[in-house]
């Protein structure tokens, strides 16, 4: 991959603000999850449902198949309530688009909503320094079933101390994604960008940086077999558990 990192991407300020107007605090969240967005088989335009039918996404109709007639979760089509779901839900479900990649991933911090991971294929942005399994969970998208409905139902409903500490995480992050209200000197994805180029810089020595040379483990995420959940075998201790 060379120097290659991956950019954040901006949310219209329009869609930042009302995201931001809608995000309740974690009690008052109504919902477990939610997901409202485009995909294959959607009615409202052809072309639209055929691109997703030509990259074979499937994730998104899964999504339909084993949420839809849950309790306490909203998943469809677009809707016009779209930034009042993002706000009242506590995990929102994040399916790759056409790419491997979906602005809906930065709308979730506006709108303080823990993002559930569903694309094998997306690196995120900052992995070198952000530990995203402190406040996201990646799911494999071969498994988007009943056990990720109950997986993120358990949460809520016995480990809230848990689902609060992933919320209050969300919030702590979310200032290096606003490209709209960078206050903080050492916090915005711009110092984000600049931190990556100047790790990407070869020092004095002629050496590439660490992670960029062979042997150099500078991963900090931990994995777990999502089987694990399905079989009661999934560690306790801690939250880093939860990026599967």
């Amino acid at each position: 991959r060379g120097g290659d990192f991956v950019i954040p991407s901006a949310v219209t300020p329009t869609d930042a603000k009302r995201l931001q107007d809608f995000a309740r605090q974690p009690s008052e969240r109504q919902y477990i999850a939610c997901f409202h967005g485009e995909h294959a088989g959607t009615k409202t335009r052809d072309d639209v449902a055929e691109g997703y039918r030509e990259v074979n996404e499937t994730v998104r109709l899964d999504l339909l198949d084993h949420f839809a007639d849950r309790r306490n979760v909203s998943v469809g089509g677009p809707a016009m309530g779209y930034s009042f779901f993002m706000g009242n839900c506590h995990f929102c479900l994040i399916p790759k688009g056409r790419g491997f990649w979906t602005v809906r991933l930065y709308e979730a911090f506006y709108a303080g909503c823990i993002p559930v991971l569903l694309s094998d294929g997306y690196d995120v942005p900052f992995e070198s320094w952000l530990d995203w399994s402190r406040f996201s969970v990646k799911w494999p998208m071969k498994r988007v079933n009943d056990g990720l409905y109950e997986y993120l139902a358990n949460m809520v409903q016995e480990r809230w101390l848990m689902v609060e500490a992933l919320h209050e995480r969300v919030r702590q992050v979310a200032c290096w994604f606003d490209y709209l209200d960078p206050s903080s000197s050492s916090c915005s994805p711009y110092q984000g960008l600049m931190r990556e180029l100047t790790r990407r810089r070869p020092d004095r020595s002629g050496e590439a940086p660490a992670e960029r040379r062979p042997g150099v483990d500078t991963s900090r995420t931990s994995t777990v077999d999502a089987t694990s959940w399905a079989k009661g075998t999934l560690p306790r201790a801690g939250l880093t558990q939860y990026w599967f």
